[in-house]
């Protein structure tokens, strides 16, 4: 095997013989490559049986692309190298134990509804951001092995996220039916109880190969690692340093203590970057530096120069997302007579899914297309945007009794829900006849007086006026604080939305226009793809598009340009992080989102956010002023 445009490292990883051995690699370095020379390595130059090696990738995407990566290699026998993710690979071991038929999996969506009913029936009030957090805590449980009955919900109480826990459980074992996250619980449960099925998977793979190792949590480490045994040849590839999905229970301490578990384990750090330039890899070494629990490393370039990161600076995410805009659109131009796809290789990168609401406003204001990587609703989707918006057209439309039967109760004002509902059934303005109806009681109806004078002040306000009006007087705050505390769960991220809606009626001044924004969010097709309404009719569906994406679902990816946005206290690190290791895994997500760039970067810091002011993170105070003190400036 030609293995001479290999790096020494990399040579090292390539050529190693049987026994563990561990592949330090950082963002750049070629590890797809390393890989796969080490599949053909193993078949060429070790004469190992192509049918005893298996390759273990995170998704499927990424199995598919490992398969024909080393299939464009023409090693003999190739094609009978396993390749798999986890799930598959597991799923694949209980089905041949329990015969299971492939509908016994639940999709995700299924599963999901299914938790939404359990909700519903505990007379919780599911609405996207509880149902996916009890979800992902779910997952969190039985990926880490843990005992329910020791676990502190964040999106529930206890001891309703433990009954939650328990239907969720029950109604699976009433349809006969498994999750994603049960393939690896009951595959690690079934090597335990019975050692003659884990002898046989043992004889089967006695070569396996693992990528993205620093993502791999408790229960598929436990599994994997008795499937090594007692040949132990374990080629694991992965980077501390980009370990960033704690909240899957992935921890980047299985990779550090790889080698106490493995004394005998080879190591090689493949620390060229090839996809940077050498100012942006500097900067990232200086970012990721300031962790203590990492293997200690630094990545070098090729010696590719190029511009220095530059640090933008603008008063409000509102000001943030139209610079950003403007700046794309700029490249867009500058590029269009070339016939480059230029915005192809520009993402937007941010610490939550919340902050794209201003980019996406932004890019639509401007006609310049765009993709969301992750799968999250709109803003205006949220329930929380339903019922502003349903407060500002009732101010200028006091038929919409739709409006009206949401807001009524919100905050209390004890209107029963009999009497609405009687009273939908005559003719008339609900609001009027709720009035003058004669069914209320006095106090109740000057609960409705109250609401009308409210909707009479909106009337007349702008946009952000009546926002803030609907939050302060009229008491929407207050009925989320105490909805909160009713659930047992934390205000901040529902007072968030309120204060991102806040934030986006400032570029809406006529209430009407608003409403329309919030409409045609709410209408509009549930897919990633977002097509601006005038956009040319002739545009292909393949047009560039810059991505935009969180800090976790970029990962993997690069770009030529990379605007990393938000780089202030509160978002990165954020407000919810307060460990010492929760600070170590937020500068673990920045440094991801730093080196998907590969030759141009932006960072940017707002003065304030929600009207309040706030400072840069204090990750730029550690690492940028020392390599670049003028950038600093207003760019």
């Amino acid at each position: 095997m030609d293995d001479s445009f290999l790096n020494d490292s990399q040579k090292k990883a390539v050529r190693h013989g049987s026994g563990p051995m561990m592949a330090l690699a950082g963002p750049g370095s070629g590890k797809t490559t390393v890989i796969t020379y080490r599949i053909q390595s193993l078949i060429e130059d070790l004469h190992i049986d192509p049918t005893r090696i298996l390759v273990i990738t995170f998704t499927k995407s990424a199995t598919e692309e490992m398969r024909r990566r080393f299939l464009s290699l023409d090693a003999p026998g190739g094609g009978k190298v396993t390749f798999s993710t986890f799930h598959a690979l597991f799923y694949k071991i209980i089905r041949a134990r329990y015969r299971l038929d492939l509908k016994a999996v639940l999709r995700d969506s299924v599963r999901k509804e299914a938790v939404r009913r359990i909700l519903a029936s505990m007379r919780i009030d599911a609405d996207d951001e509880l149902l996916q957090g009890a979800l992902n805590e779910i997952s969190w449980i039985k990926n880490d092995l843990a005992d329910v009955r020791y676990y502190h919900s964040m999106s529930l109480g206890s001891d309703d996220f433990q009954q939650v826990y328990a239907r969720y459980e029950k109604w699976k074992e009433e349809q006969g039916v498994l999750d994603f996250d049960d393939m690896l619980v009951k595959c690690h449960a079934l090597f335990c109880a019975e050692p003659d099925v884990l002898r046989h998977w043992q004889e089967i793979y006695h070569y396996i190969l693992i990528d993205e190792f620093q993502d791999i949590n408790q229960a598929q480490y436990r599994g994997i690692t008795l499937m090594a045994e007692p040949r132990r040849n374990l080629f694991i590839v992965g980077d501390d340093d980009q370990s960033i999905y704690k909240f899957r229970g992935a921890k980047p301490e299985f990779l550090l203590r790889f080698p106490t578990d493995y004394p005998e384990t080879a190591k090689a750090v493949l620390d060229t970057n090839y996809r940077s330039t050498d100012p942006i890899i500097q900067l990232c070494n200086q970012v990721i530096a300031h962790n203590q629990t990492r293997y200690s490393k630094a990545m070098t370039g090729i010696g590719r120069d190029g511009p220095k990161p530059v640090v933008m600076r603008s008063g409000d995410v509102t000001a943030e997302a139209l610079a950003v805009a403007e700046t794309i659109k700029k490249m867009a131009r500058t590029f269009a007579r070339a016939n480059v796809r230029v915005l192809d290789e520009i993402a937007v990168i941010y610490r939550t899914n919340i902050q794209s609401r201003a980019l996406t406003d932004a890019f639509m204001n401007l006609n310049i297309a765009y993709q969301i990587r992750d799968e999250a609703p709109s803003i205006y989707e949220h329930w929380i945007a339903k019922d502003i918006y349903a407060y500002l057209r009732l101010s200028y439309d006091r038929d919409a009794n739709d409006a009206l039967t949401r807001v009524i109760n919100k905050p209390k004002r004890y209107i029963p829900n009999a009497v609405v509902a009687s009273t939908l059934r005559e003719s008339g303005q609900l609001l009027d006849r709720l009035y003058h109806g004669g069914r209320l009681q006095v106090w109740q109806r000057a609960r409705v007086e109250e609401l009308m004078h409210h909707l009479n002040q909106i009337h007349g306000m702008t946009t952000a006026e009546a926002v803030k009006y609907i939050r302060r007087f009229v008491g929407y705050d207050e009925f989320i604080r105490d909805y909160s505390a009713y659930r047992k769960i934390p205000s901040n991220g529902l007072h968030e939305i309120l204060d991102e809606l806040q934030e986006a009626a400032k570029a809406f001044p006529r209430i009407l226009d608003f409403t329309a924004r919030i409409s045609r969010a709410d209408a509009a097709p549930e897919n990633n793809d977002n097509e601006p309404d005038n956009y040319p009719d002739d545009c292909p569906d393949d047009r560039p598009k810059v991505t935009l994406s969180t800090m976790h679902s970029v990962k993997g990816l690069e770009f030529e340009t990379v605007f990393l946005i938000g780089a202030v206290e509160g978002s990165i690190p954020h407000e919810k992080s307060k460990t010492a290791s929760e600070i170590e895994e937020e500068r673990r997500l920045l440094y991801v989102g730093l080196t998907r760039a590969k030759t141009n970067l932006f960072i940017s810091v707002v003065n304030g956010r929600y009207e309040t002011k706030v400072k840069p993170t204090r990750f730029l105070d550690e690492i940028l002023w020392k390599a670049e003190p003028r950038n600093r400036k207003t760019n």
